[in-house]
């Protein structure tokens, strides 16, 4: 009898994180409009065939001109090279991938928080406000900087489900390199991954593997660079064109730059206080895709200053340095419904949660998280089937 309920126990690990991850995929499948014309799958086939550039003109895309004809992708390249199996199949609609990997994604959430010693219940609820709020609008979405931000967060979850159990440090590091390499500031999650192994902030024997596997992504996209602009660390961002004659720098969002401390507010002002506009024509709460408070979105996630234990201050250092950059950025999210930069912490801010709520989820955590799902829902109703946005 023990041997046949240890047999159960053993393959309800598996069948919930999978449904849950196969109901996530159809919802972020149906209600995420086609999203094509994207430079992932262009991009893949580019790697495919010897090249590091497009040849092909897409005048709606943020590309870099190419010297030579063509365009590069001024974006980190790893989220080309999980599509490279699908290259022989022709160009993906970007909803399918995105779909996939947020499916991914929330199973791997499941599994993180199931390694973290998060009891059922809460592990369940937690999964649910992670696959219905940010995660839900960017996987259905798609599309460039979307989809960058859903392998990101697939190469973090792969990287922490690694370090909560201890095993396979060089793996882990290899995880964040790509990580990093899909969506650079999530690569600043370095410490809570040397933590995590170390034990805390004195030095340990897994380090060095750790650092040993981050470095090969690193120097590869290095390379990459260094092949496309001369510089290990030119990505192109500042080379986009803009208008007839200009860059992008020539914007008035990035007036001082790519990055400034004088984009700090503009961005908290987003994440907290940007509410929906409020218009006499049904449905009357019009959402605005420059942003809207996280408060209304995602205000679960606020809990996660319950988190009370060995690893939270280690946690919290490692969310600010993830979310740093993306706060310096003279773009705040644009086309987005709710704040999606906060997509970068949240792997972290789920182990945050976790340590909030290891034993039972309260009657608060559950009512925020409905309430991020009822107004994700009624704002992926309203933009993608209305037409209804500012």
């Amino acid at each position: 009898m023990s041997a046949r309920l240890a047999g159960l126990g053993r393959r309800s690990e598996w069948a919930e994180p999978v449904l849950f991850g196969l109901v996530a995929f159809v919802v972020y499948w149906v209600t995420g409009p086609s999203a094509s014309g994207d430079v992932w799958p262009p991009l893949a086939e580019a790697f495919a065939n010897g090249r590091l550039h497009l040849v092909e003109d897409r005048p709606w895309l943020e590309l870099v001109p190419r010297a030579g004809g063509g365009q590069y992708v001024p974006l980190p390249p790893v989220p080309a090279l999980t599509l490279l199996p699908f290259v022989p199949f022709g160009e993906l609609d970007g909803n399918v991938y995105g779909s996939i990997v947020g499916g991914l994604n929330v199973a791997l959430a499941w599994w993180l928080l199931a390694g973290w010693g998060v009891a059922p219940s809460p592990r369940r609820w937690l999964v649910v406000g992670f696959a219905g709020t940010t995660h839900w609008w960017v996987a259905g979405m798609a599309g460039p900087h979307h989809y960058a931000q859903l392998c990101g967060v697939l190469f973090t979850l792969l990287a922490l489900n690694l370090a909560v159990r201890g095993r396979w440090p060089m793996a882990a590091g290899l995880l964040l390199g790509l990580a990093a390499g899909s969506r650079l500031p999530m690569g600043l999650a370095l410490p809570v991954l040397l933590g995590l192994y170390g034990g805390g902030w004195r030095p340990h024997r897994s380090w060095l593997p750790v650092l040993a596997g981050l470095a090969l992504p690193a120097l590869a996209v290095a390379w990459y660079n260094v092949a496309r602009f001369g510089s290990p660390f030119d990505f192109g961002y500042a080379r986009i064109p803009s208008g007839e004659h200009g860059l992008v720098t020539d914007e008035p969002w990035f007036r001082d730059g790519i990055l400034s401390i004088t984009y700090i507010p503009r961005h908290i002002e987003v994440m907290l206080f940007e509410l929906p506009d409020l218009v006499p024509q049904p449905p009357w709460l019009r959402p605005n895709l420059s942003g809207m408070s996280l408060l209304l979105t995602g205000p679960f996630l606020f809990l996660a200053f319950l988190a009370r234990g060995r690893h939270a201050g280690l946690l919290w250092i490692g969310v600010a340095l993830v979310l740093a950059p993306d706060f310096l950025h003279g773009s705040w999210g644009f086309a987005q419904f709710g704040y999606r930069f906060i997509l970068d912490a949240v792997p972290l801010l789920l182990l945050l949660l976790g340590l909030a709520y290891r034993e039972r989820a309260s009657w608060v955590l559950i009512a925020t998280i409905l309430v991020g799902i009822a107004v994700h829902a009624y704002g992926i109703w309203a933009i993608t089937v209305l037409g209804f946005y500012t």
